[in-house]
């Protein structure tokens, strides 16, 4: 069986490959680079490359693991395998870290070939390969990052039929490592679901959501109703999953069915008094979650998994526009936060210094004072105070050193104390307008800026600089009328303001442009 890579992409074929439990060799061909990967009853077990930078020699050399004189006396053509048998056999390498290093040779060709989308392919099940080598590697992340990186057209035309049914995947481990936007589309799988659907209630743009689903498809932990076979052939045996390899402890996630745990029961309904009123007294991100500071990270993605089901604004769009919906997106922006923080180890480590610091201060610290809106930018931090330290925990001291965090574009730092500044004092426009500029810098949390940015604005209506930031919402959420009908309010309040004269050439470009 043969054909061509833009119509089968190496990603399908190892998923096709995988779920039918096919045994055989898969050749590729990329202008003049080659790569062929191996399979064992649907596993993949080993791959190469003809390209010089994933070679073994090149490895063993940058990692200075074998000296020159060792390798002299391979010829520069010698086969990975052969030469690795070798080394071991002489006692050169011990064969725990040749397979270590093959493993990541086998995922570095991966990664490339993965991306390929030219070119052709040729599988032949008699061909097995010969050496006794089963290398392992994270099949399921590896395609799932592939997607994230394969040109956005490209993924466009994989998902054509709007109509296609989309499900979760049933019997297959929990991964560990998930984006939060992956984490949030699997939350919104209750049940299966159009295609067409599932982009719209996704919170990302239509090209975003498709390469998240296209990815998550490929590692086998949703369902499409469609795919684009290579093979007509049965399977050999009964149809499987495509497994997902943790490196961690695994749970099995049964379908239809949320995490188990303490944060879900079947049927469950949001009680949003209850959540809302805990998160109003939540006061570091272990409290945002409902988790002790010693929590692992699968019980993190459990607890953001189960929360984002529940909670996410867009369960509550008939309520938008009110106060209610804007103090849930508020709270689950810092769920957000909390989720994206806890589960990077550098992140946490340096909020738990962080927290821990702010513990010793805790019984000092006063409360916040009202402090009225200065509309020259420049003069926004006010006085600075002679012991910051004594204000740790306050409104405006979290504004203060968040609002430097974001002139300085430290967006993390910036992001934790505004929106702690926000949670202090949610009737203080500055704090909610400011919370919502950092949060529009990332582009996952940029529709929940506009939650922040509106509350501001209703706030304070005669406020030109905060009508002017939402218009910059919008313009970069590519919503040019309710971009322009805040900018026309803007400089109807302040037309001098420099700001949104800025902006009036952007949209006046675009037009042009358009």
């Amino acid at each position: 069986m043969n054909g061509k890579l833009n119509d089968h992409p190496l990603a399908e074929l190892i998923r096709e490959i995988s779920s039918k439990g096919f045994s055989g060799t898969l050749r590729l061909e990329h202008e003049r680079a080659k790569a062929v990967v191996y399979f064992e009853n649907g596993q993949l077990i080993f791959a190469a490359s003809n390209l010089r930078t994933l070679r073994l020699r090149e490895y063993l050399k940058k990692r200075a693991l074998v000296s020159e004189t060792d390798l002299a006396g391979f010829a520069d053509n010698c086969p990975d395998l052969h030469l690795a048998r070798t080394l071991s056999a002489h006692g050169t390498l011990r064969q725990e870290d040749i397979d270590a290093l093959l493993s990541t040779i086998v995922a570095d060709t991966l990664r490339v070939a993965l991306l390929w989308t030219e070119g052709s392919w040729d599988f032949n099940e008699r061909a097995r390969l010969d050496e006794q080598v089963r290398v392992t590697v994270d099949t399921s992340n590896l395609l799932r990052e592939a997607a994230q990186r394969m040109p956005l057209t490209f993924v466009e035309n994989r998902l054509r039929n709007p109509g296609e049914t989309i499900s979760r995947a049933s019997g297959i481990a929990t991964a560990t490592n998930l984006l939060p936007a992956e984490s949030f589309i699997l939350s919104r799988l209750d049940a299966p679901i159009k295609l067409e659907e599932l982009v719209a209630s996704s919170g990302q743009g239509d090209l975003d959501a498709n390469r998240i689903i296209y990815g998550l498809a490929l590692g086998g932990l949703i369902k499409r109703e469609y795919w684009q076979n290579a093979f007509r052939t049965d399977p050999a045996r009964t149809t499987r999953e495509l497994s997902v390899v943790d490196t961690g402890p695994t749970k099995v996630a049964v379908e239809g069915e949320p995490p188990a745990g303490r944060w879900t029961s079947p049927g469950e309904e949001p009680d949003l008094d209850a959540f809302l009123e805990r998160m109003r007294h939540a006061s570091s991100y272990y409290e945002v979650i409902d988790l002790p500071p010693i929590a692992e990270p699968t019980e993190i993605k459990n607890a953001y998994y189960a929360l984002a089901r529940l909670y996410h604004p867009d369960r509550f769009h008939l309520k938008s526009g009110t106060p209610l919906h804007n103090e849930i997106s508020s709270a689950f922006a810092r769920i957000t936060q909390a989720y994206e923080t806890l589960t990077d180890p550098n992140s946490r480590a340096t909020y738990d210094q962080t927290l821990e610091r702010s513990k010793k201060f805790a019984a000092d610290a006063p409360k916040a004072d009202k402090v009225g809106f200065v509309a020259d930018s420049t003069d926004e931090l006010g006085s600075e105070t002679d012991d910051a330290t004594t204000e740790l925990g306050s409104a405006e001291y979290n504004f203060r050193e968040g609002f430097g965090a974001l002139q300085q574009g430290r967006n993390d730092a910036a992001m934790s104390h505004l929106a702690t500044a926000s949670r202090l004092a949610p009737h203080e426009a500055r704090y909610r307008a400011y919370y919502g500029r950092v949060l529009a810098t990332k582009e996952k949390t940029r529709r929940l800026a506009e939650s922040e940015i509106q509350a501001a604005v209703k706030l304070e209506p005669a406020n030109a600089t905060y009508r002017t930031m939402l218009a910059e919402l919008y313009f970069e959420l590519k919503f040019p009328r309710r971009a322009q009908t805040e900018l026309d309010q803007a400089l109807a309040l302040d037309p001098n303001n420099t700001s949104a004269q800025a902006l009036l050439r952007k949209l006046e470009n675009s037009r042009k442009v358009g």
